[in-house]
């Protein structure tokens, strides 16, 4: 909390109130003494003019100091604080009472005695004191000449000269020493401002509260966000050990800003895919339907003039098509299953080698159909080959991986499984064949990656690398399966449910590799 809003608010507050309270004291001190210092000037202002009417102070020419002595002598048992100096017409210090400090400074300036010799003088005026050099203090002053009780020798003989006042408190912390006025002053004024700064703090705490709950309401949304969060943001949002909520703040803002930047690019990229995917899916659906509806028509049409050989062949076709259409919209919602989230695996453990030669034995007679060679390629022994996973849905990505090898594979071509363990604790799997491959030379591509470059190759408006279209595919094209194709679009998802992924390589005109990896199990089941 030392350096919470509420904290660091309070601490600033009370530095400005001490601050203010030490300059009003201040100003109140210097206040006090020149108001002081005029009222004492002013009371005593004709005590010069009085010395110097009263005593004859010249003798011819020269100060009468005894004289001087006697007549302050009167003088300061009325106010013992004066001390008396006789001044020639220059400012010369030419004598002094028997009472009077020395003087120390033979000089004094003339314009601070033409200042308050003048008809209206502003109080309180302030002069040299010969007693102290380079102090300056209040005082009275009346000139002699030689028409004033009897002096003689001069006309214009100098001046009656009396500091007055006590000694003079230089400082605030002095005046706290000697004066009860400060002190008791001081005492009201501190009363005064830790009131203020109480009814401050209360006041903070009650305006800081919002920003409290809304840092913790942030740090909330940040932790359920999943942001990564290193031992400097922790210590930043947990109050207890630093408390900046304004820090904290900031901090989130720009994460929750960046956060909506990416879901904004995902939730746009996710849109691209769909409108694509659509695109692609109508297209899939659109050819099966163009097939099995033409062939009805042609049954409808021609029903009296065909033969039992015809009426099979378009019969046969009709049920093709319709097997076909079938199984697409059977992937289109599996696919959407699989996107909605709400699949669980089903995990156990097997050897994937059975699972392998069982897809393998299903798959032989289609391949057998297309004149392909379909092979198991066995580099690890069966106690190795032990994975957890969920049975149903790896031999889904097996089916389509092999199928979609032996459709694109010509006639005696072949597609191999290849099973090994590298030495990592993990089972590698690959699909390999020598069909056309992909149009465009692929190293490592996953399969996101490819329908990312299928869609910028869409959206650019460019001829697309050979197209990487597997509709062109299916129906005995030039170029490999299309990145958002049904088929590696289910073996994409579900790969990634078992925090897998796809790879593929492939070379124009020499076949394609997709492989991935499972971590293996150390035992079999008991």
């Amino acid at each position: 909390m030392a350096s919470s809003l509420f904290a660091r608010l309070s601490v600033v507050f009370a530095l400005i109130l001490l601050a203010l309270g030490l300059m009003t004291l201040a100003i109140a001190n210097r206040s006090q003494q020149r108001y002081f210092e005029e009222f004492t000037q002013e009371l005593n202002r004709p005590v010069a003019m009085y010395m110097a009417n009263q005593t004859r102070l010249f003798v011819d020419g020269q100060p009468d100091v005894p004289a001087l002595d006697e007549l302050a002598n009167h003088v300061m048992m009325i106010n013992p604080s004066l001390q008396v100096y006789l001044l020639d017409h220059q400012g010369m210090v030419v004598g002094t009472t028997n009472g009077a400090t020395e003087a120390r400074q033979q000089v004094v300036d003339l314009e601070p005695i033409r200042q308050f010799l003048s008809e209206a003088p502003r109080l309180p005026v302030y002069g040299d004191n010969p007693a102290v050099p380079g102090q300056r203090r209040v005082f009275s002053v009346f000139p002699v000449d030689g028409s004033q009780a009897g002096n003689t020798g001069c006309e214009q003989c100098g001046y009656v000269y009396a500091v007055l006042g006590g000694e003079r408190h230089s400082s605030l912390w002095e005046s706290l020493r000697v004066s009860y006025a400060v002190r008791d002053t001081s005492v009201m004024l501190a009363g005064v401002l830790l009131f203020a700064l109480g009814a401050g703090m209360a006041l903070f705490f009650l305006m800081t509260r919002p920003v409290r709950a809304m840092t913790a309401a942030v740090r909330q949304w940040r932790l359920a966000a999943g942001q990564p969060v290193d031992a400097s943001a922790v210590e930043l949002f947990d109050t207890r050990q630093d408390g900046n909520e304004l820090r904290a703040l900031e901090s989130t803002c720009r994460a929750m800003v960046e956060r909506l930047n990416e879901q904004y690019q995902a939730l746009d990229a996710a849109d691209k895919r769909r409108r694509h995917f659509l695109t692609s899916v109508s297209h899939d659906l659109r050819t099966p339907l163009t097939s099995l509806s033409g062939a009805i028509e042609t049954l409808l049409l021609k029903k009296d003039g065909l033969d039992e050989k015809e009426l099979e062949h378009y019969l046969l076709l009709a049920q093709r098509q319709g097997g076909r259409l079938w199984r697409l919209i059977a992937q289109v919602f599996e696919l959407a299953r699989l996107d909605s989230g709400e699949v669980t695996l089903q995990a156990e453990r097997f050897p994937l080698s059975e699972l392998v030669s069982d897809t393998v034995q299903d798959l032989h007679a289609v391949a057998r159909e297309r004149g392909v060679e379909l092979l198991v390629n066995c580099q690890c022994d069966d106690k190795s080959m032990f994975v957890e996973a969920d049975m149903g849905l790896m031999q889904r990505v097996l089916e389509n991986l092999l199928t979609n090898a032996i459709r694109h594979t010509p006639e005696h071509g072949r597609v191999t499984i290849l099973l090994e363990v590298p030495g990592d604790a993990r089972l590698k799997v690959a699909v390999e064949d020598t069909g056309r491959g992909f149009a465009c030379a692929l190293d490592g591509c996953t399969l996101t990656g490819i329908e990312e470059l299928t869609q910028a190759g869409l959206e650019s408006g460019l001829a697309r690398p050979a197209s990487i279209d597997r509709h062109q595919l299916e129906h005995g094209g030039s170029v490999a399966l299309h990145g958002s194709g049904l088929g590696l679009g289910i073996v994409q998802r579900i790969l990634a449910l078992h925090d897998s992924e796809a790879f593929v390589w492939s070379w124009p005109g020499r076949g394609s590799r997709i492989c991935f990896e499972l971590p293996v199990c150390q035992s079999a089941p008991s």
